[in-house]
Protein backbone atom coordinates (compact mmCIF):
# COMPACT_ATOMS: atom_id res chain seq x y z
CA UNK A 1 0.00 0.00 0.00
CA UNK A 2 1.09 3.37 -0.51
CA UNK A 3 0.62 6.52 1.05
CA UNK A 4 -1.31 9.16 -0.34
CA UNK A 5 2.04 11.43 -1.43
CA UNK A 6 3.27 8.62 -3.12
CA UNK A 7 0.14 7.92 -5.16
CA UNK A 8 0.01 11.65 -6.30
CA UNK A 9 3.52 11.29 -7.36
CA UNK A 10 2.82 7.84 -9.59
CA UNK A 11 0.17 9.52 -10.74
CA UNK A 12 2.14 12.54 -11.91
CA UNK A 13 4.43 10.91 -13.33
CA UNK A 14 2.34 8.60 -15.50
CA UNK A 15 1.04 11.67 -16.68
CA UNK A 16 4.10 12.85 -17.67
CA UNK A 17 5.28 9.82 -19.34
CA UNK A 18 2.41 9.72 -21.72
CA UNK A 19 4.11 13.17 -23.50
CA UNK A 20 7.70 13.20 -21.93
CA UNK A 21 8.85 16.33 -24.51
CA UNK A 22 5.46 18.38 -23.59
CA UNK A 23 5.58 20.60 -20.46
CA UNK A 24 2.50 20.03 -18.59
CA UNK A 25 1.23 22.94 -15.51
CA UNK A 26 0.40 22.14 -12.64
CA UNK A 27 -3.33 23.08 -13.36
CA UNK A 28 -3.13 20.42 -15.84
CA UNK A 29 -1.68 17.61 -13.85
CA UNK A 30 -3.86 18.78 -11.41
CA UNK A 31 -6.95 18.32 -13.47
CA UNK A 32 -5.86 15.39 -15.32
CA UNK A 33 -4.37 13.10 -11.85
CA UNK A 34 -7.63 14.48 -9.83
CA UNK A 35 -5.18 15.69 -7.74
CA UNK A 36 -5.12 18.83 -5.35
CA UNK A 37 -3.20 21.50 -7.36
CA UNK A 38 -1.64 23.02 -4.04
CA UNK A 39 -0.52 19.50 -2.91
CA UNK A 40 0.53 18.76 -6.27
CA UNK A 41 2.76 21.82 -6.24
CA UNK A 42 4.98 20.34 -2.78
CA UNK A 43 4.90 16.84 -4.63
CA UNK A 44 6.88 17.85 -8.17
CA UNK A 45 8.83 19.77 -5.91
CA UNK A 46 9.83 17.47 -4.03
CA UNK A 47 10.22 15.66 -7.50
CA UNK A 48 12.59 18.09 -8.52
CA UNK A 49 14.64 18.01 -5.63
CA UNK A 50 15.39 14.51 -6.61
CA UNK A 51 15.93 14.75 -10.16
CA UNK A 52 13.16 13.13 -11.50
CA UNK A 53 11.23 15.78 -13.43
CA UNK A 54 12.47 19.98 -14.09
CA UNK A 55 10.28 22.68 -14.62
CA UNK A 56 10.06 25.49 -16.65
CA UNK A 57 8.90 29.23 -16.44
CA UNK A 58 6.74 31.27 -18.73
CA UNK A 59 4.18 30.44 -20.85
CA UNK A 60 5.55 27.55 -22.21
CA UNK A 61 6.63 26.13 -19.05
CA UNK A 62 5.58 23.47 -16.77
CA UNK A 63 7.16 20.12 -15.42
CA UNK A 64 9.21 18.07 -17.96
CA UNK A 65 10.48 14.30 -17.21
CA UNK A 66 14.04 14.54 -16.89
CA UNK A 67 14.75 11.46 -17.90
CA UNK A 68 13.27 9.28 -20.91
CA UNK A 69 10.26 7.11 -18.98
CA UNK A 70 11.27 3.98 -19.25
CA UNK A 71 14.57 4.34 -17.28
CA UNK A 72 12.40 5.60 -14.43
CA UNK A 73 11.28 3.21 -12.16
CA UNK A 74 8.57 3.31 -9.05
CA UNK A 75 11.41 3.21 -6.44
CA UNK A 76 12.71 6.06 -7.88
CA UNK A 77 9.56 7.52 -7.26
Amino acid sequence: MFSQTVEYALRAMALLATNPSEPHSVDQIATATKVPPAYLSKVLQNLARKDLVSSRRGVQGGFLLCRPPDQITILDV
